[in-house]
């Protein structure tokens, strides 16, 4: 193989890495809630667990040997040398490569996991919020009524005792 083909692949093998990296696939969420509060780092972590970090980390490592591995015994193939140091050494930059972007993937969704949670938990209070705002308008609203009511009683028993001063006034004025 000429020196210009394998430069070109590993031009390649770049682009794609990099494009891995600056993905939408590896990116992370905004630190905002759905009302536009900011979600502080303490909460996100205290939410963050590392499942898929190892799961990445470690499928990642396992499918990248495979990748490299294969990668490796083609080119040795092309190379005339007995020597082997070209497959194990392309074997194991790929695997620690491919480990290193399948690791970060990981850490990037267990962080965007523990955004969607600490969002999830502050939905979950605010609806709570929200209900018990409901249920104090519903407490104050019966307590109009019931005053109400009462005001309404109590005019109608004022009225009364007023028609009743007013019927015993006409009867002490008539003699």
């Amino acid at each position: 193989m000429s020196k210009s083909r394998i430069h070109w692949q590993w031009g390649a093998v770049c682009i794609c890495i990099g494009s891995l990296l600056y993905s939408g696939c590896a990116s992370r969420l905004a630190l905002k809630d759905d009302t536009g509060q900011p979600i502080k780092r303490s909460e996100v972590e205290a939410k963050k667990k590392n499942n898929n970090f190892w799961l990445y980390a470690v499928g990642g490592g396992a499918l990248s040997f495979g990748a490299s591995f294969f990668t490796g015994a083609m080119i040795e193939r092309g190379v005339d040398t007995d020597n082997r140091i070209a497959l194990w050494s392309i074997t194991g930059a790929g695997t620690v490569l491919g480990t290193l972007i399948f690791s970060h993937n990981g850490k990037v969704r267990d962080f965007n996991l523990a955004v969607e949670a600490v969002k999830d938990a502050r939905q979950q209070e605010l609806g709570k919020k929200i209900k018990g705002e409901q249920e104090r308008q519903e407490k104050l609203a019966a307590e109009r009524k019931r005053v109400e009511d009462e005001r309404k009683r109590q005019e109608a028993e004022r009225q009364k005792l007023l028609d009743q001063i007013r019927d015993q006034q006409k009867k002490k004025d008539q003699p």
